[in-house]
């Protein structure tokens, strides 16, 4: 039987990006409302919120990482973008995307009109072989500008200066096209040489532009690369940070793990006495504290280095409150292990996986009592979960 979307798209439901388009949103959040209900039915004494909407719940999306492919159209292959189909046979030709930000959808066409114009080979991972892995976007949810990162399979060939200064043109031609007031502030190049699913490799290059943009939440400003983490719903952020924000005692001690840029330790830091924010990802680290200067905040202290070995010093004698946004691995237990046994009266956890959440609480639960969790819709359309829970000792 044909699943005929709500919101059309002409993917759906052959796409692997979103599941649920052909589900009304109220009904969306009435499912994810029931499923982490069920979920953690064993907290009797747990206090489940109502999950919290996404202001906007279409072309929500302000990052996108979608690979290229060679497809045979016909009697003729040709180099394809968008994203995996739910088989993970092929690459989509992604022609409208209805969760993604319409303007990163017009770059993608310009990207694969440029990519065709050229003649440039999409990557082979059965040779491997071939030039373009991803195209990685980013943009600004609060001001026009957009970061274009084109993934490689190696770093130079004949010709290459003249191919790469053609795309600003396409691409400005197409936003153009569609009246559209952003603008792209930087293209880069990311190497990836390596025999891999990860997207990005370890060599940046700039190919036009700068390597940064300039992004808001709520009074304050911040500066984030290509590659640092930051929400992909710029919609929701200021909800999800205000949750954790309210839990905070004024004075109080915060650790922030997994800190990144310091989103998290930036905006709670005029209501904590002091903050020292976790990151492995040295560059992450460098721009937090940029990011610090920035926003002029004073009590704000990143620290570089492998999340387990920091967080033991970082939790002192006067620390109170524990901030966590780990991966979707969730913690690790060693790390629970140096939670559980230091004098951290609360934690507040960040989780975008309801099923490694659940196996954290378990663990959490030994010493804390799992008070309260609110579901966040950060991710509408698709199966995914963002929650945040609080935990007291």
């Amino acid at each position: 039987m044909k699943v005929i979307p709500i919101q059309s798209c002409q993917h759906f439901p052959e796409c692997g990006g979103c599941e649920h388009l052909h589900i009304t949103y109220p009904n969306q959040l009435k499912k994810k409302q029931e499923l982490i209900g069920e979920l953690f039915r064993d907290f009797p004494d747990l206090s489940i919120g109502q999950i919290i909407p996404s202001p906007q719940n279409q072309f929500y999306r302000h990052k996108v990482q979608l690979p290229f492919a060679t497809r045979k159209i016909g009697h003729k292959s040709v180099l394809t973008i968008g994203l995996h189909n739910r088989d993970k046979k092929f690459v989509i030709d992604q022609k409208e995307c209805r969760i993604q930000d319409k303007d990163l959808t017009t770059v993608v066409s310009a990207i694969r009109h440029w990519a065709r114009i050229e003649n440039l080979t999409a990557y082979d991972e059965r040779n491997p072989s071939g030039f373009l892995r991803h195209v990685v976007l980013r943009k600004s949810g609060s001001t026009p500008e957009i970061l274009v990162c084109i993934v490689t399979n190696y770093g130079d060939f004949r010709g290459k200066n003249k191919v790469i200064s053609t795309l600003p043109g396409y691409i400005n031609q197409f936003l153009s096209k569609e009246k559209s007031v952003s603008k792209v502030v930087g293209i880069l190049e990311n190497i990836n040489d390596q025999k891999t699913k990860t997207v990005l490799g370890h060599v940046e290059k700039t190919w036009s532009g700068r390597n940064l943009l300039n992004d808001r939440i709520g009074t304050f400003e911040f500066q984030i690369g290509i590659s640092n983490f930051f929400q992909v719903n710029p919609f929701q952020i200021e909800n999800l940070y205000t949750l954790i924000l309210n839990e905070i005692r004024q004075g109080a001690i915060v650790v922030d793990a997994y800190c990144g840029i310091g989103t998290i330790s930036i905006f709670v830091s005029g209501k904590a006495g002091k903050v020292t924010g976790l990151e492995e990802n040295t560059g992450s680290v460098n721009l937090a504290r940029e990011n610090a200067k920035r926003n002029k905040v004073e009590n704000t202290d990143f620290i570089a280095g492998n999340v387990l070995s920091s967080i033991k010093n970082a939790m002192n004698e006067d620390a109170e409150v524990l901030v966590v946004d780990p991966p979707r691995e969730g913690l690790d237990p060693g790390t629970i292990n140096l939670v559980l046994q230091s004098k951290i009266k609360k934690i507040l956890y960040v989780s975008c996986n309801p099923e490694t959440l659940l196996r954290d609480s378990i663990h959490i639960s030994r010493k804390f009592h799992f008070d309260a969790l609110t579901p966040v819709d950060m991710f509408p359309h698709t199966s995914h979960i963002e929650s945040f829970s609080v935990f007291t000792r």
